[in-house]
């Protein structure tokens, strides 16, 4: 049976519509950007996309001895990779928006496997274009309320697990 071993939530701006999961000493630029895919995977990196650029999301990163196990019903999508992670910092990039280093430890160095899943992302693009109709002023007091509101409802998921 599976054991998580760490896991950290932070909350990532989606930058052009997507966010980057890295080594933070070791960024990979062979991960090509997403397009219109959700995801897309390079030797040392993979992105994530999401269908807004404009609402921060909540990501949660876990660390794992094994591959866990998997309940897809709870997700609207899901891919698996396998990444190297040369020094075992997990970091996230924003793109023009900067970097969150530090996020998760790995237990070593090496190869990993990487489940990535998301949620809500349909529902939080919606939600928030339709505040665009619903406000007048979109730097006034109630959209930016209205917008906070929306921060973390789309999720994302990010497991981590050794290779052999």
């Amino acid at each position: 049976m599976s054991r998580i071993l760490s896991r950290n939530s932070t909350l990532v701006y989606p930058d052009y519509g997507m966010f980057q999961i890295f080594d933070c000493q070791d960024y990979d630029d062979t991960a090509s950007v997403p397009g219109r895919r959700d995801f897309s995977v390079g030797e040392r990196s993979v992105y994530l996309r999401s269908l807004q650029t404009n609402v921060r999301v909540h990501l949660t990163l876990e660390s794992w001895d094994t591959e866990p196990a998997w309940d897809e019903g709870s997700w609207e999508g899901s891919h698996t990779a396998v990444i190297e992670i040369a020094t075992g910092v997990v970091g996230v990039s924003e793109i023009t928006a900067g970097v969150q280093p530090d996020l998760l430890t790995l237990a070593a160095p090496g190869r990993y496997g990487i489940r990535v899943a998301h949620r809500n992302r349909h529902e939080v693009s919606e939600a928030h274009m339709a505040l665009y109709d619903r406000f007048d002023d979109v730097q006034g007091p109630g959209f930016r309320a209205a917008k906070r509101a929306l921060e973390g409802r789309e999720q994302y998921l990010a497991q981590f697990w050794p290779e052999p």
